[in-house]
């Protein structure tokens, strides 16, 4: 993804650089080419050749961060059901490991002041969930 090699006394564009300033979106376009003496042309060029994300694009919400991650331990959680082969206490440690990242994601979306999780509830019930196939586990 180089461009062609600097002529003698040019210095090459520090593209790691271009792109934390471009993502941490610290600077406009415009300065970010001045300060790194690239054009706009290359900049978009860099950006549509490695995805670079828009600028435009909204970033993510924490609560939307929250809400996703708790969809993604809910599936850990599921597949982890269906792990018949692995001993129970293996199960249990993992399930346990779970429930501790699942009050650290519930804190986290409730970092704002009176405000409570959007998913209060749904945790609830998905630890007594857990609790009810822990001991269906014990039993057998």
């Amino acid at each position: 993804m180089d461009d062609a090699p600097a002529a003698k006394g040019e210095r090459r564009p520090d593209w790691t650089a271009i792109r934390s300033e471009y993502e941490s979106r610290q600077f406009l376009p415009a300065m970010i080419c001045k300060r790194h003496g690239i054009t706009p042309a290359q900049l978009r060029y860099r950006r549509e050749q490695e995805d670079w994300p828009l600028l435009r694009a909204r970033r993510p919400r924490r609560t939307e961060l929250v809400t996703q991650m708790l969809r993604v331990l809910a599936a850990q959680i599921q597949e982890l059901e269906k792990a018949t082969d692995m001993p129970i206490e293996k199960r249990a440690k993992l399930l346990a490991e779970h429930a501790r990242t699942m009050d650290r994601l519930i804190e986290r979306g409730a970092a704002k002041r009176n405000v409570e999780p959007p998913t209060r509830k749904d945790m609830t019930d998905l630890r007594a969930k857990l609790v009810k196939r822990l001991d269906q586990f014990k039993a057998r």
